[in-house]
């Protein structure tokens, strides 16, 4: 029996890095995956490779950070596969890399909508869904920008 089977996990951010590594890890070990990413051939090339090592998975491409977007994350994992037990907050993107003084209002709220408000949005309309049962799993993975900071600040 291997680590993860008959689990159903979502994983954000699952285009690449991180997310692709995760999604292709939880499938390895049994788990059927929803691969969520704004970035349709990216998202659908994690699956296929998931697919073609013998594991389970759907692509659902949309913004995490919208709560339609959200929405339709848990959506898909219970019409493919019946629910959902595991989220993987994986999804962020930290924004254009420039100096504080030129990083923008707009930038700020697409980094906040993009790394904070994604989770908190995939978090909540999880939960209800994950909420019976024992083992379940909500897992906020941390970005090394969040960590270290904006970098080039004089």
């Amino acid at each position: 029996m291997r680590l993860l089977d008959d689990r159903i996990a979502i994983i954000t951010g699952a285009s690449k890095g991180i997310g692709r590594v995760m999604s292709q890890l939880f499938a390895r070990e049994g788990a059927r995956v929803i691969c969520a990413a704004r970035s349709d051939a990216l998202v659908q090339e994690t699956v296929a490779l998931i697919r073609n090592a013998g594991g389970e998975a759907v692509s659902v491409v949309v913004d995490a950070s919208t709560e339609d977007g959200a929405k339709a994350i848990v959506a898909a994992g219970v019409k493919a596969f019946g629910g959902v037990d595991t989220l993987v907050n994986n999804a962020g993107d930290g924004g254009p890399t420039r100096p504080i003084q030129d990083y923008t209002t707009e930038d700020w709220f697409y980094t906040v909508n993009s790394c904070l408000t994604s989770a908190y949005l995939c978090s909540r309309f999880v939960v209800p869904d994950i909420s019976a049962g024992s083992g379940r799993a909500v897992v906020g993975a941390a970005k090394r920008d969040l960590r270290h900071g904006v970098r080039n600040v004089p």
